[in-house]
């Protein structure tokens, strides 16, 4: 199971620190090169986040916020059809 199916499975379970965990590994190694790909993971993570600060019921300020970055990667995402399908499945998770 590669990265992105781990991020969708934990994402379904509610799992969404976990969902960020699985691609934080990856970024971390990405954000240190100059491959555009790092700003989809990034956004991917954002998303999990947003996920999982609604789930400990912060302000609704924050989380949408957190969302926002998810949304301002978008043109990323096009890179990899992979992280296209995986940013489609995590907007149906939209916290809002």
């Amino acid at each position: 199971m590669n990265e992105f199916e781990k991020y969708k499975q934990y994402i379904i379970n509610g799992q969404y620190f976990e969902a960020h965990e699985v691609l934080e590994e990856v970024w971390q190694e990405l954000r240190k090169t100059d491959d555009e790909i790092q700003w989809a993971y990034k956004g991917l993570i954002n998303a999990a986040v947003a996920m999982e600060l609604k789930k400990r019921k912060r302000k609704e300020e924050v989380y949408k916020m957190v969302w926002g970055n998810f949304e301002k990667y978008r043109k990323f995402y096009e890179l990899s059809e992979e992280i296209k399908k995986t940013a489609e499945f995590a907007e149906k998770y939209k916290p809002f």
